[in-house]
Order: structure tokens, then C-alpha cells, then sequence
């Protein structure tokens, strides 16, 4: 008979619904189970298919699973046509790797369909792969971590030789660091919301090689970092394909650029577009066009603004045609900053650094009305919403404002089931985004 477990698998993957298997009787000449796939009612009885699986269990099998059925690539609802006449095909049957799904004509004898499925073996096997996989980069993680925490814990040793700014970036980075979880690695406010397990632990690693660097170094270059961390042909390049959001994740982590830590040959620096009065210890901007900061200049100034209205845009066009109309900003006392996309640090950075330093009354935040848009928005709320005095509102496709997150986030993805719409499509003009402030 075929265990349990075997048939919770094939009630889960393989039957429809309201079929069940009628248990036959085992072949004698092999392990070989004929199943029933049935349909029954208090005045039917249909037969709709059979399945053979094999009922050998794992001390009768001496075989491993071999590259040929690796390359089959089998998902559990994956259907296949196998050659029912060679003896590979019989050997795979046999050891439970696949099972037969044969589906019958309305006259339960004429088969209509013949294929093979995942057998439960295979999936047991693939499920073990997974797990050991997890487990690996798991164990991976506690060594990363506690490899990260004796690195920065020399911090001590070189405090006096660090300059100010460095200090405080590996600070915030061991309070970070001190707090991460294994559960962290799936979804975490630590780590981007799209990026994998591997990604993240990569990410770790890249941590853990920048900071050898850091406390060693007063300058390095980027290839230094993975040169020096895997000491081998190519270890160089092992970050590359992660640069720039390696690069953001650090510096959200450290709340200063990196070049402050001592990445000196980046050669990187992001501009972060905005319209309005602002001005800190070294320069002002006042009402007029649209001018812009630096990553390196939010990091070494204290900015702030007398505007009590926040705009947080997602696209330049929205930046520019606010800041066009005449006497707009003036009259609302406005302030506009163009996000560019998804959220960096220089733009997160920005922001805080201007709420935590000005009179901010609300904030209203565009963004386009797609995925991405959606996902911008969210990344711009999780940075705001901790600031209570703020009122937020974000702005529907419809032309409306709406003041709570969750029904935005429900709202949208309804919107997003049949439509897409950028920003522009709705722009309106002075009157409408007049309203929206007064709201």
C-alpha cells in the first residue's frame, strides 16, 4: 500500500476537485500499485483515470536520482510523455521517481490522456534539496553575522583615528547588525522587499568585506572589497552585478555616504532634483527653479525648509510643472522633492533630514499607478509615517486624496487588476492640486 503522506501529495497536486483514489491491490510480479481515480456520488459511481505508482519505500531503493530525470526538470503539476518501453522509464516508475496519470473518455475505458507526473520520491527529494539549501545559507548567516560583529567590534582599537562621520556610519551599522535575525533574511525593514534570501545574505557578506576594508584603510577602491574579502581569480568582480544597491543599502544602514567610510574611487554620486525654499549652514535656495542636491552635500549639511506643504513626486515632468507655475509654491508654501524611482538613500536621506529639521504640516505623495508606482509609494510612506505630527495623503488616479495607507495599498491594487497610468495622465492643474492640499 502507498503511505500516507504519498497520498496527501497526491491529493494536493494531481486530483481535481471532488476525485478520490480507490485503493487496488499490488502488482505480484513488481511494486507496482494500480489506483483508481474516482468520482462518486449516491447515485454515481465514475471511474476517470488510474494512476501507477510504485510502492517501494526508501530502504528498497539502492538508487540515487540521476542527471537524465534532473534534466525533465518535474515540478509536481508538470506533465510529461515518456516512452513507456524503456527500461529507464520503467526504472524511474518503478523506484517511485515518477508516477503514471492515465485519464479515461466518458466511457471510463478509452484512454484519453496517458503521462507521467512527479513521483512522490522526486518530490520528497527536491523538497530535502530545498530545505538543505535553507539550512545552508541559515548556518551561512549566524557565520556572516557573528564574523561582521567581530570585525566591527575592533572599532574601539581605532576609534581615536577615525574621523567623526566614520564613526557614527559604523556605529549605526552594528546597532543594525546587532538586531538582524535569521527571519530577517525573507522580509525584513533591513533589506529591500524584492531581494531573496541569497541576495541578502549576500548583502551581508559584502557588509562584512566592506568593513575589514574600512577599519584597515583610510581610502580603498570598490574592486578592493571583493578582492580582499575571497583572495581569488575573479573575487574582484564577486559584488559587481550588486554595486549600486549594495552601495544604497550601505549608506541607509550607515546614514552616511560611503565615501565618508572610505570609498574613495566609486566615482558615483546621486543628484536628488527639487523645487523650493531650503537652505543650511553653507548655502540657501530660494522659490524659482528647480535646483539640486548631492548625496555628499545632504550628508554634510543640515537642511531645512519654511514650507509647511511636502510634495513627494515620483517623476521629474510632475517636479518641473509644479515648479513652472507661476506663484504656485509661493502661495501654497510648498516644497517639492522628485524621488527619481524606487527610494535611495540620498533621497530617504533628504527627506528625513528636512522633516526632522523643519515645520512640515503634511506631505502629499504621487506616484505613477503601476507596480512600481505602488511599491515607490510604499517605500516613501515606511519613511515618513513614524513622523506623528505629519498628515499624509496620497493621491488617487480618480483625482482624490485618501489619508490611510491600507485602503491606498487595497485601492490601487483593485486599480492595477485592469489599468496602468502614469503620473501625467492626471496632472490637472493649480486649482486641483490646491484642493488637494486643503482637503
Amino acid at each position: 500500500m502507498i503511505e500516507e503522506s504519498f497520498q496527501v501529495y497526491i491529493k494536493d497536486f494531481i486530483l481535481k476537485s471532488g476525485e478520490v483514489l480507490e485503493l487496488g491491490e499490488p502488482n505480484k510480479d513488481n511494486f507496482l500499485l494500480e489506483v483508481r481515480i474516482i468520482k462518486r456520488s449516491e447515485r454515481t459511481y465514475r471511474i476517470l483515470g488510474l494512476l501507477i505508482v510504485s510502492t517501494k519505500t526508501t530502504k528498497d531503493i539502492e538508487s540515487t536520482n540521476d542527471h537524465k530525470l534532473d534534466a525533465i526538470k518535474f515540478t509536481p503539476r508538470k506533465k510529461v510523455s515518456l516512452d513507456d518501453n524503456d527500461r529507464q522509464t520503467f526504472k524511474w516508475l518503478e523506484e517511485g521517481w515518477i508516477l503514471k496519470e492515465v485519464r479515461f473518455e466518458k466511457d471510463e475505458k478509452t484512454v484519453r490522456s496517458s503521462q507521467y507526473r512527479m513521483g512522490y520520491r522526486l518530490y520528497e527529494h527536491e523538497q530535502l534539496k530545498v530545505q538543505q539549501k535553507v539550512d545552508y545559507v541559515y548556518s551561512e548567516f549566524s557565520k556572516v553575522k557573528d564574523k561582521l560583529l567581530r570585525t566591527l567590534a575592533t572599532i574601539d582599537d581605532n576609534y581615536n583615528h577615525f574621523p567623526h562621520r566614520k564613526k557614527l556610519g559604523l556605529e549605526n551599522m552594528v546597532k543594525i547588525i546587532n538586531q538582524l535575525k535569521q527571519c530577517d533574511l525573507n522580509e525584513s525593514e533591513y533589506f529591500p522587499q524584492k531581494w531573496h534570501v541569497k541576495k541578502s545574505l549576500k548583502y551581508l557578506q559584502f557588509v562584512d568585506a566592506f568593513s575589514q576594508l574600512c577599519l584597515q584603510k583610510k581610502d580603498f577602491d570598490w574592486k578592493e572589497i571583493g578582492a580582499t574579502y575571497y583572495k581569488k581569480i575573479g573575487g574582484s568582480k564577486e559584488f559587481d552585478p550588486y554595486k549600486q544597491e549594495f552601495i544604497d543599502q550601505l549608506e541607509e544602514w550607515a546614514s552616511v555616504p560611503a565615501t565618508e567610510l572610505g570609498l574613495a574611487s566609486l566615482g558615483q554620486i546621486t543628484s536628488v532634483y527639487f523645487a523650493g525654499q531650503l537652505s543650511g549652514r553653507y548655502v540657501a535656495y530660494q522659490l524659482g527653479p528647480v535646483h539640486a542636491l548631492t548625496n555628499l552635500s545632504i550628508a554634510q549639511e543640515k537642511y531645512l525648509t519654511k514650507a509647511t506643504n511636502l510634495w513627494l513626486v515620483e517623476n521629474r515632468a510632475i517636479l518641473t510643472r509644479l515648479a513652472a507655475t507661476e506663484q504656485f509654491l509661493e502661495e501654497t508654501n510648498s516644497f517639492i522633492i522628485c524621488v527619481d524611482g524606487h527610494l535611495r538613500s540620498a533621497h530617504r536621506n533628504a527627506i528625513t533630514q528636512i522633516l526632522d529639521n523643519s515645520n512640515i504640516e503634511q506631505v502629499l505623495i504621487w506616484c505613477d499607478y503601476d507596480p512600481d508606482g505602488l511599491q515607490i509609494s510604499k517605500e516613501i510612506y515606511s519613511t515618513i509615517y513614524k513622523y506623528s505630527n505629519l498628515k499624509i495623503k496620497l493621491i488617487l488616479p480618480e483625482q482624490e486624496v485618501i489619508s490611510d495607507w491600507h485602503k491606498y495599498e487595497e485601492h490601487l491594487k483593485g486599480f492595477l487588476e485592469n489599468n496602468k497610468m502614469e503620473q501625467e495622465q492626471m496632472m490637472g492643474g493649480v486649482v486641483l492640486w490646491k484642493r488637494w492640499i486643503l482637503d
